[in-house]
């Protein structure tokens, strides 16, 4: 069923009759095109039977934009960002003109790569722009080529990081023209994240102002695309408050560069039109920077509740379950709430592993310990979306195994952790210590909802426990540099946590250890059997 069916029939019978300050055509191969969503990111209308809209407009979301029907692309802009939206540069009291080109594409299946925080920031000490040329761009080209259908690219923001914009001279502009350089090999659909906000601006709403920059670059705060049997929804759940004088101090930098979690009024009540317009049987998919579910709350959100409950509600009327993509975080986090059965969360570690701190010369990883990489949705309809996740180095791989007394000698030997230790006796984890002895860890990102974990020792089933301990991977590779030459970024007192790592512990430190991954439906998704002793070395 349609929902949009009486909508359309009143724009044909003639409800745009009363112009607007902004109008225009949408057009494909030269002809109109009618019953094409236009916006403004407040109010939408549909074309006429000749192609035309018209758009009574306050001007303050600061672009137009065509919400693209099933089957159609807009043409890009530069051969990266696609051509759906426009920006609007003059008054209120003035008109504007803005037509918009369509173009046909098959979309009965297609793959989307998924990017989040990618945080560009020309750091010579960080080597960031090297290390996205050479180890993130190669995977991206490498996922484009081998796709299946069209293939688009989602950015859930942070492409930039604000706090460097003025000591680098690097600032949303560049990030967007560095992508154009390196010919990012597919259509890019973008949000905007909380580093890429103007940090230079301070006062009376700027939430909005400080926005400017990022929507010069990618376009609207709000807005939704059509792809294939899908509906692709994007909202900008950052919400930025950059206290004036507060805060850490950097080249054009004015405030704290505070924000919160959500979403304004004005952009649930442009979510009510926009859902309106969309089949009931329709796939929902939603991109917001900041997850919406969270398992590291004991409330399991990050939004406010009564937002999420107003969230899924919009979403209720429709027959298949919401999915929602978000990064912020920097770590894989794969997870429902039981309060919203219908709303699945699925938040994607940094393509910057841990915003580019680690080592140079090491390979990349996320802050949950993960390997760096990306994640690749593949759909088609009437079918369940595949997902992969592509580290940069191997390829698709979702685990690690670590043989703790391997991970213990390097505890003991590391002058890194002796100082942690001094520094932070009793809060940080101690890996060297003999209770750890004969234990294996296996720190599984790929975990979905439902999954379990085995692990057996000469075909004997061990005691599996799921914990929240920290990964030795990413303390050497973040904590521990931090901690004997701090730059930026210091060590935590703190440990961190790994969401999807599951202990046991052997009776031998030579035996090896059987670990066998089962899905929800019981089915098995990975088996592997690890020799022991192993070695543990983060530095390749």
């Amino acid at each position: 069923m349609k929902r949009f069916t009486i909508i359309a029939l009143l724009a044909l019978v003639g409800v745009m009759a009363q112009a607007g300050n902004i109008n225009g055509r949408v057009i494909c191969s030269g002809q109109p095109m009618m019953g094409v969503p236009v916006s403004d990111g407040i109010n939408i209308v549909l074309t006429d039977a000749q192609g035309r809209y018209s758009l009574d407009s306050d001007k303050s979301e600061g672009s137009v934009f065509v919400i693209t029907p099933s089957g159609y692309i807009a043409r890009t802009l530069d051969g990266l960002r696609p051509g759906f939206w426009q920006p609007l540069y003059l008054p209120v009291g003035q008109d504007e003109i803005h037509d918009f080109v369509l173009e046909k594409e098959n979309q009965s299946r297609y793959t989307m790569i998924l990017l989040a925080d990618m945080h560009l920031s020309n750091d010579p000490s960080r080597d960031d722009i090297r290390r996205f040329k050479n180890i993130v761009m190669p995977a991206v080209r490498r996922e484009a080529s081998a796709a299946r259908g069209h293939v688009y690219t989602v950015n859930l923001g942070d492409t930039t990081h604000d706090v460097y914009w003025g000591e680098f001279g690097f600032n949303e502009s560049d990030g967007l023209r560095l992508l154009q350089d390196l010919c990012y090999p597919t259509p890019m659909y973008t949000i905007m994240g909380n580093h890429d906000h103007d940090p230079s601006i301070v006062g009376e709403d700027v939430d909005r102002r400080a926005a400017w920059r990022e929507r010069d670059c990618w376009g609207p705060g709000q807005y939704s695309v059509n792809i294939g049997s899908d509906h692709w929804i994007f909202l900008d759940n950052i919400f930025y408050v950059n206290v004036e004088g507060k805060g850490k101090k950097a080249p054009g930098v004015a405030g704290d560069r505070s924000y919160k979690h959500m979403l304004t009024d004005a952009q649930f009540a442009w979510l009510e039109q926009d859902l309106s317009l969309v089949d009931d049987d329709a796939r929902i998919f939603i991109c917001t920077h900041a997850p919406v579910l969270y398992s590291g709350r004991d409330s399991g959100l990050l939004m406010p509740a009564g937002q999420v409950r107003r969230l899924a509600g919009l979403l209720a009327p429709f027959s298949q379950d919401a999915v929602i993509f978000s990064g912020h975080i920097h770590r894989t986090d794969i997870c429902d709430h039981p309060d919203f059965p219908r709303l699945h969360q699925r938040s994607l570690p940094a393509a910057s592993g841990i915003m580019w701190t680690t080592p140079v010369d090491w390979p990349m990883y996320s802050s949950g310990g993960e390997d760096a990489g990306i994640w690749v949705a593949e759909f088609e309809p009437a079918q369940e979306p595949v997902y992969r996740f592509e580290t940069y180095l191997y390829g698709p791989r979702y685990y690690r195994f670590y043989d703790m007394n391997a991970v213990g000698e390097a505890y003991r030997a590391s002058e890194g952790v002796k100082r942690q230790q001094e520094l932070f006796s009793g809060t940080r984890m101690d890996y060297g210590l003999k209770k750890w002895r004969n234990y294996v860890f296996l720190n599984y990102w790929g975990w979905e909802p439902g999954d379990r974990v085995e692990m057996y020792e000469k075909n004997k089933k061990l005691k599996v426990e799921e914990t929240r301990y920290e990964d030795p991977y990413k303390n050497f590779a973040y904590e521990l540099p931090r901690v004997m030459s701090p730059y930026k970024h210091s060590s935590k007192a703190s440990k961190d946590v790994t969401y999807h790592m599951y202990t046991a512990k052997a009776s031998s430190a030579k035996t090896p250890v059987t670990v066998k991954i089962f899905g929800a439906d019981g089915s098995l998704k990975f088996e592997q059997t690890f020799s022991r002793p192993c070695a543990f070395d983060p530095s390749i």
